[in-house]
């Protein structure tokens, strides 16, 4: 541990950050991400024993997050990626698209059930079964008191005071409904939020580990022009690196998580280093002062696979994330790094996370 903290000390002070101050009254708001979780199947595959589908029937829902339900539970909220519908009717359902998701209403029980409290749902698969299973979606996670962010949807969680705003966009919506986040963003502000979120679901499926123009672009115009405190995006499947802008994280894609989109591993022969099987949980924590105002944030990153026993491409998916420890998690880690800019400091592999430094609020410092 004591080797960890020195090497993100000195590299706090080689990007001009601090650490915060001991004493003093302070808020935290402790939030956890994830990346692309899809509960349900194809409508192909849905009475499969091995899909997602016939894993909740003979498992029961427990199964999914059995591994992360501690971790979720420790947090003040989870949010993750909801990629695909909860609808019980296969109505409107986009035949022209390759791959179509959906689960029915009841799922949306896995994430109760495992204290995830949050969903972004701005992505290529919420319109899957048309304007039915988007509605449907909406309603069943409305019933099950889980909030959710995505295009002219936002939310704001509130904690001993504090109050952060979410919202979340797909790049297929971004020239659609990025004015009215911009707006609602400047909205919340003008009302007392005193944080913003902001999820993308963005860049390059499987790209080689690194992140695109747009993703960057998407990340700028989210901490420049609405105010964004934390950037969290998915879409590419695979993890990417980490970014430093204003002080601020942005994380470029967390992965695949519990995916039921698909039942085998899935990544590219040419190039056994780029599979959906390593994943990461992101979890962060906003620090604020007495009076509300918001001073910086710091986190960790668990390395992860998106199944307990999968180790490589075309294995059998199991749909239940995993910590990894050893030389599993290095292997997580060297993805990250591979397209980070900085120095991430190394596994704390009693902790089983890697330590990211506090980023003062105000202080220099950009990747």
């Amino acid at each position: 541990m004591r080797k960890t903290l020195r090497r993100i000390c000195s590299l706090g002070l080689a990007l001009g950050m601090a650490f915060p101050a001991l004493g003093g009254a302070e808020k935290t708001v402790t939030l956890t991400f994830t990346g692309d979780v899809t509960l349900g199947s194809e409508e192909i595959n849905k009475d499969k024993p091995n899909s997602f589908n016939g894993y909740a029937e003979r498992e029961g829902y427990g199964w999914f997050f059995r591994n992360m339900k501690e971790l979720f539970s420790g947090d003040d909220l989870t949010i993750v990626n909801l990629e695909g519908t909860l609808t019980d009717s296969s109505f409107q359902e986009d035949t022209t698209k390759t791959f179509r998701f959906r689960g029915p209403t009841d799922y949306a029980k896995i994430l109760t059930e495992s204290s995830i409290e949050a969903c972004a749902i701005s992505n290529n698969h919420i319109m899957d079964f048309g304007k039915q299973g988007y509605e449907s979606t909406r309603k069943t996670l409305e019933e099950n008191g889980i909030l959710y962010c995505g295009n002219e949807h936002s939310f704001i969680f509130e904690k001993d005071g504090i109050r952060v705003g979410f919202f979340a966009l797909g790049s297929m919506y971004m020239g659609r409904y990025a004015k009215t986040v911009k707006a609602e963003a400047a909205r919340m502000r003008e009302e007392g939020v005193n944080a913003i979120v902001c999820s993308f679901h963005a860049g390059q499926e499987y790209s080689p580990r690194r992140r695109d123009w747009d993703q960057e672009r998407f990340a700028k115009t989210a901490v420049e022009e609405w105010g964004a405190d934390l950037v969290i995006m998915h879409h590419p499947h695979v993890v990417q690196g980490v970014d430093i802008l204003n002080n601020r994280y942005v994380f470029y894609s967390l992965g695949n998580f519990c995916f039921g989109g698909n039942m085998f591993i899935n990544g590219q022969r040419k190039k056994p280093n780029i599979r959906t099987l390593e994943t990461m949980v992101v979890q962060m924590d906003l620090r604020f002062g007495d009076d509300g105002a918001y001073l910086g944030q710091e986190g960790r990153i668990y390395p992860c696979y998106m199944s307990s026993s999968a180790t490589q491409i075309n294995d059998p998916n199991d749909f239940q994330p995993k910590f990894v420890t050893g030389d599993e998690a290095l292997g997580v880690i060297e993805r990250i790094q591979f397209d980070t800019k900085f120095d991430l400091g190394l596994l704390d592999e009693d902790e089983g996370y890697l330590n990211l430094a506090y980023l003062e609020n105000g202080a220099d410092g950009e990747s």
